[in-house]
């Protein structure tokens, strides 16, 4: 990771944070601050330091799938549970486990003193001197209460630290605690710009963070300025979706006609209707798509059983619109402006991360388009080589159609 964005970026701020002053990433909730901060976690752990990775909402195994997808995108991944290096010696994700602990304050109350004892007990009884401190999930109140106490900890312990807080600029700046602040914003291309805020200047960093996929780009492979994609091949696209009855099925159906790869995701329990190109996915990565239920209700407005089917349900989805460029729903657009049904948290999703999201409403019999305010009736076009179709069990004709029409006008007739 020598020349990372993320090396570069510390060496943009002369060495990154300091003990007793943090370096903050900042950005509405859902955006990308727990990938950037991974990114910062594994540089660290890549060149043989310790970290110690508190998250304040999300689970230990949600956190480690965090991790492991982005060792698997460097080619450093288990497979069956054994860990693979390669020829070159590249770290083993064993290795790297080694020198990683995760704490989650998922189900207790966040206390800067405890974590201080837990830091003690790290070093006397396990042996474990974290070399760098990360720490996700602030919201505003939550870092106005304890920011000077968790920054204080930091220098006390020598320990720099990397901190997500989901909060405006203004309230961030007005604690005055951080060497500098990372802003995360979403650009045109639908990827998100890097914003460096520090000594009372902010500057565009040119990297791009896909909150999707977790990546970290140079921003010129998103410029929106740059010649367009030629149009796609049918052969060298890939369709993600999850083989359920209905507008799944149909999506599958076209892409078999047309030669295009299917990636269908599934868990144990889950039915599929279309096991073409099945991709069982387990607890672990599961985990990575996790959500909160309390969140999901509140966006679309709607209750959900903390512990039934539902809940695997999402995190799939996550799986489909995270590796995607574009996303195709078939279902009902509401008043709201939320899509009804379980297939609603797609849009929630391709939404919150600025994807290019269609809706073919099956009771207007008609394709719209988010742009970013409102929806936009419009003429759905397959431009990318990964793309999710996913949507309502319920498949009208009219929604059918609209399928078989969408590979017809981006693949000629099958």
């Amino acid at each position: 990771m020598t020349d990372s964005p993320i090396r570069q970026l510390i060496h943009r701020t002369e060495g990154g944070p300091i003990a007793g002053q943090p370096a903050l990433v900042v950005a509405d909730q859902g955006v990308g601050k727990t990938a950037l901060l991974v990114h910062a976690a594994l540089d660290a752990l890549l060149a043989g330091r310790q970290v110690l990775h508190v998250s304040l909402s999300d689970s230990a195994a949600s956190v480690r799938a965090h991790y492991d997808e982005l060792l698997e995108q460097q080619g450093i991944s288990h497979t069956a549970g054994v860990p693979s290096r390669d020829a070159e010696g590249v770290p083993s994700s064993v290795g790297i486990e080694r020198r990683r602990m995760v704490l989650s304050y998922a189900d207790r109350v966040f206390d800067p003193g405890h974590l201080g004892s837990q830091l003690h007990m790290l070093r006397d009884v396990a042996q474990f001197k974290a070399d760098l401190l990360v720490i996700d999930g602030f919201d505003a109140h939550t870092w106005l209460i304890h920011g000077e106490a968790v920054s204080r900890l930091s220098g006390l312990l020598d320990l720099p630290a990397w901190i997500s807080v989901s909060s405006p600029q203004a309230v961030i700046r007005s604690v005055g605690l951080a060497r500098f602040v990372v802003r995360l914003v979403a650009g045109e291309d639908g990827a998100m710009k890097l914003l460096l805020a520090r000594d009372g200047h902010e500057e565009e960093l040119p990297w791009r963070l896909h909150a999707g996929t977790h990546q970290l780009n140079d921003a010129a492979a998103t410029d929106p300025d740059a010649e367009p994609a030629a149009a796609p091949v049918a052969v060298v696209c890939t369709l993600y979706s999850g083989g359920a009855s209905g507008a799944e099925e149909a999506f599958g159906e076209a892409a078999a006609r047309f030669g295009l790869r299917e990636v269908n995701f599934t868990f144990d329990g889950h039915k599929q209707q279309r096991t073409e190109g099945q991709r069982l996915l387990t607890p672990s990565e599961l985990e990575a798509g996790d959500v909160s239920l309390v969140y999901v209700s509140r966006r679309l407005k709607r209750s959900y059983n903390e512990n039934g089917l539902i809940r695997r349900v999402l995190q799939t989805l996550w799986h489909m619109v995270s590796r995607s460029e574009q996303v195709f729903v078939v279902g009902s657009i509401q008043e709201d402006g939320t899509v009804i049904g379980g297939t609603g948290w797609s849009v929630e999703l391709a939404r919150m991360w600025h994807k290019e999201l269609w809706v073919f409403d099956q009771e207007r019999a008609g394709w719209f388009q988010w742009d970013g305010k409102a929806w936009i009736q419009g003429e759905a076009r397959i431009t990318s080589t990964e793309f999710c179709g996913t949507g309502t069990r319920f498949l009208e004709e009219s929604g059918r159609r609209a399928v078989n029409a969408l590979f017809e006008a981006a693949f000629g007739p099958s």
